[in-house]
């Protein structure tokens, strides 16, 4: 909303503080609460449109690789011993995961 001006002849429809009557002052007081009330709810709709939105984005985001994904014709140079399985670390971690879920259900 816009600021009060102290130019304006007129009362505002919003201003209740200069109000004497109190149910006047009351049903001004009630519209704003009200007008608030709605602008806080559509603002949380919103904000819960766009989170599940993220959710559903970042789900789509990050897929971990298939063990047989894994491309084992490169060497994994300077490691003395010829250097460690990707594809070994991705079975393992895949075995992990769907243990883990397993034992939460």
């Amino acid at each position: 909303g816009s600021s009060p001006s102290t130019t304006d002849s007129k009362p505002r429809l919003d201003e209740w503080t200069e109000v004497q009557d109190p149910s006047e002052r009351r049903k001004i007081q009630n519209k704003l609460a009200q007008r608030r009330f709605r602008e806080k709810t559509r603002e949380q709709k919103e904000e819960a449109g766009r989170e599940m939105e993220n959710q559903q984005r970042a789900g789509n985001a990050y897929a971990s690789p298939e063990p047989g994904d894994i491309d084992q014709s490169r060497e994994l140079s300077g490691l003395p011993w010829g250097g460690i399985s990707m594809k070994h670390i991705v079975e393992t971690g895949k075995i992990k995961e769907q243990n883990s879920q397993r034992s939460s259900q």
